[in-house]
C-alpha cells in the first residue's frame, strides 16, 4: 500500500513538472523571435546637416528585442538625454540610469580584415523600458541634428505629441549649449578603441544569461528516476 501511493505521488509529480518545463520551454521559444536592429553610427554627409549620423534615426522595437549602435567611422558617441535637453545626458538632466557608449573613434581605414569586428553598444528593450521614448544623441554632432529616437510612444504622456523633427529642432536651435557633457565626456580620457568591443548599456542587464529549459528538465528528470526506482522496488 505505502508502495503504491509513493509511486503514484512520484510519477503525478514528475508528469507535473515535465509540464511546466514544456510549456516555459514554449514561452522560451516565442521569445526566440526577438529581433536584433542595427543603428549604423558614422560621418553625416554634410557638414551642416547630421541628421544622417544614425542610421536609422527612429527605431520601433518590442520588448525582448535589442538595439545594436554599430560604430563604423568618425568619432561619435550614442547618449540618451531628454527631449527638453536634446544634447544633456539624461543621467545629468533628471538622474535617469541612461545609456552613454562614451567617444568611440573608428578611423576611415577601419579594416574587418585587420581590425576585426566594428565597436557596438547594445541597449536592451525590457519589460521596465518597453514603453518608454528614449532620446538619444551623438556629442559631436548635436548641433547640428545628430539625434535619434527609440520607441516614440503615441499618447505616451512624456512626449506629449514630440517628434523626431522637433527633436532635432531642439538640438539645432539650443546649438548644443546648456550641457557640460563635452568636457565631461573628454575624448581623451573616455575614447574607445576600435578594436572589437561591445559594450551593454547602463540601462542594465545587457547581456543576460538565459537557461536552456529542455536540457535542464531532462537532466532533472534525469536525476529523479535515478532517485525513485529505487523507492518502487521498495
Amino acid at each position: 500500500m505505502v508502495k503504491s501511493s509513493v509511486s503514484s505521488f512520484f510519477f503525478a509529480w514528475l508528469a507535473l513538472l515535465v509540464g511546466q518545463s514544456v510549456a516555459q520551454s514554449s514561452t522560451s521559444s516565442a521569445a526566440g523571435s526577438a529581433q536584433t536592429i542595427i543603428v549604423t553610427v558614422s560621418n553625416s554627409s554634410s557638414a551642416s546637416n547630421a541628421s544622417s549620423v544614425f542610421s536609422p534615426d527612429q527605431i520601433s522595437a518590442n520588448v525582448g528585442d535589442l538595439v545594436l549602435f554599430n560604430f563604423t567611422e568618425g568619432n561619435h558617441t550614442a547618449t540618451q538625454s531628454a527631449f527638453f535637453a536634446p544634447c544633456e545626458p539624461v543621467n545629468y538632466t533628471n538622474g535617469t540610469n541612461g545609456f552613454d557608449s562614451n567617444f568611440v573613434v573608428v578611423p576611415s581605414n577601419f579594416s574587418l580584415q585587420q581590425d576585426g569586428a566594428f565597436p557596438i553598444l547594445a541597449v536592451p528593450i525590457l519589460e521596465s523600458n518597453g514603453n518608454e521614448t528614449m532620446w538619444f544623441y551623438d556629442v559631436n554632432t548635436c548641433a547640428e541634428g545628430g539625434v535619434g529616437v527609440i520607441n516614440l510612444v503615441a499618447g505616451d504622456p512624456a512626449t506629449s505629441g514630440e517628434t523626431l523633427d522637433g527633436f532635432r529642432r531642439n538640438a539645432i536651435r539650443l546649438n548644443g549649449t546648456s550641457t557640460s557633457s563635452s568636457a565631461s565626456h573628454s575624448s581623451t580620457g573616455s575614447s574607445s578603441s576600435a578594436s572589437a568591443t561591445t559594450s551593454s548599456s547602463s540601462q542594465g542587464n545587457g547581456a543576460v544569461q538565459r537557461f536552456d529549459l529542455r536540457s535542464g528538465a531532462v537532466m532533472i528528470i534525469g536525476l529523479l528516476l535515478s532517485v525513485a526506482i529505487p523507492l518502487c522496488t521498495l
